[in-house]
C-alpha cells in the first residue's frame, strides 16, 4: 500500500522532496553541483552549490497555504526592497524564460508547487547569537520595511492576503473536530479566539494598513560581518504594522531586554504605530493560536509528532493569558519537551 504524503518520516518527506528540487531546478540556467536541505517545516528549502562555485537557495512552497499570485505578490516586494532600500535581502533569481517564480510538480502531493531560486545570504541565523545590540538593529530594519511597505503599490498581476485578524491568512482548523482537541481544550481555545479577535477589531478599525513583513524573528534573519539581513517573506500580506511588532515580541517574550532592544531600535527610526497594552498582548496570544492551527494541519511529520505536546502547552499557556491579561511564554505546567 503507497503511504501518502503527510504519513511518511521526516527523512521520506525530504528524499522525495530533493527530487523535485532537482526537477526544479532545471527551469534555471545554472549547472547544479550539490543540494543540501536547510529547513523542512512548512515549506522546504534547499541550498544549492553550482559548478562554477555560485550558491543559491531554492524554496519549494509545500505547505499549500500561499498561492501562485502569493508569491508573486512576496517577490515583487522583495523585489521593490532590494531597489529601493540598503535591506540586505534574498533576491528572486531569473529562470530560463525570465520568471522569478516557477512551479513543478510533486507526485506525491499531486499539485504544482511554486519554486524560488533566491540569492544565497551567508552567515548563520540571528537565533544563534541574539544581543541587545542586534535586536536594536532588527527594530531599525523592521522600521524601514515598514516605511517602504506604506507607500509600496502592489502590482495588478499579483495578490496577497489580509494579515490582520487573529488566524491571518489561514484557514481555522482551530474549531474542527481533533482527537486530541477535548472539551476542556476547546473552552480555552474558543475563549482565547474570541477575546485576541475582539482586541483584533479594535485596533483595525479606521487603522492605515500596508504590506508587513509578517513572519519577522530571529530564524529569519542572519548576522554576517557586523549587518543583518532578513529573509523568508512567505507570510507576507497586509495588515497594521502593529502586528508585525507583535510577532516579533512573540519570539522574545520572557527576554524584556531584548523585547525593549527591539522596540527602542524601531523608535530610533519612527514613531511606534498606535496600539493599547491590551491589544499587544492579544496580538502576542494570537501568534500562539496561529501557530497551533498551522501545526494541526500540517503535512510535516516532525510537526505532527510534536504536536500532542504543543497543544497541551498552548492551552496552558492561553489560559494564563486569559487569567492575567498578559502573554508569556514561561508559565507553571508545562510539559517539558523529551
Amino acid at each position: 500500500m503507497v503511504r501518502r504524503f503527510n504519513e511518511r518520516s521526516a527523512q521520506s518527506q525530504v528524499r522525495r522532496l530533493r527530487a523535485v528540487a532537482l526537477n526544479a531546478l532545471r527551469s534555471y540556467p545554472i549547472d547544479v553541483a550539490c543540494l543540501r536541505l536547510i529547513y523542512h517545516g512548512y515549506n522546504t528549502t534547499f541550498r544549492v552549490d553550482t559548478s562554477d562555485g555560485r550558491r543559491y537557495a531554492l524554496r519549494l512552497n509545500v505547505s499549500g497555504n500561499r498561492s501562485f499570485a502569493n508569491v508573486t505578490g512576496e517577490i515583487s516586494w522583495l523585489t521593490a526592497l532590494s531597489r529601493d532600500t540598503d535591506l540586505i535581502l534574498p533576491v528572486p533569481q531569473a529562470a530560463v524564460n525570465g520568471d522569478l517564480c516557477t512551479s513543478v510538480f510533486a507526485a506525491d502531493l499531486g499539485r504544482e508547487l511554486p519554486a524560488v531560486l533566491f540569492s544565497w545570504l551567508p552567515g548563520p541565523d540571528l537565533e544563534d547569537s541574539t544581543t541587545v545590540p542586534r535586536m536594536i538593529a532588527v527594530g531599525r530594519a523592521a522600521a524601514a520595511l515598514h516605511a517602504h511597505g506604506e507607500q509600496w503599490v502592489l502590482p495588478d498581476h499579483a495578490e496577497l492576503p489580509d494579515v490582520d485578524s487573529v488566524l491571518m491568512s489561514t484557514a481555522n482548523n482551530l474549531s474542527s473536530e481533533h482527537p486530541l482537541i477535548g472539551a476542556g481544550e476547546r473552552s480555552v481555545i474558543d475563549a482565547a479566539l474570541a477575546h485576541t479577535q475582539s482586541q483584533f477589531e479594535s485596533l483595525v478599525h479606521n487603522a492605515r494598513r500596508h504590506v508587513l513583513h509578517a513572519d519577522l524573528h530571529s530564524a529569519n534573519l542572519k548576522w554576517n560581518r557586523g549587518r543583518l539581513a532578513v529573509f523568508d517573506f512567505d507570510d507576507c500580506g497586509f495588515g497594521v504594522p502593529a502586528l508585525d511588532l507583535a510577532i516579533a515580541a512573540y519570539y522574545l517574550r520572557d527576554d524584556d531586554e531584548l523585547e525593549a532592544a527591539f522596540l527602542e531600535g524601531y523608535q530610533q527610526v519612527r514613531d511606534l504605530p498606535p496600539f493599547t497594552a491590551n491589544q499587544y498582548e492579544a496580538m502576542l496570544a494570537a501568534r500562539n493560536l496561529v501557530l497551533l492551527n498551522d501545526v494541526i494541519a500540517t503535512i510535516n511529520a516532525e510537526f505532527r509528532d510534536m504536536l500532542p505536546r504543543y497543544l497541551a502547552n498552548t492551552v496552558t499557556k492561553l489560559r494564563r493569558y486569559l487569567d492575567v491579561g498578559v502573554y508569556r511564554h514561561e508559565v507553571p505546567g508545562l510539559i517539558a519537551a523529551d
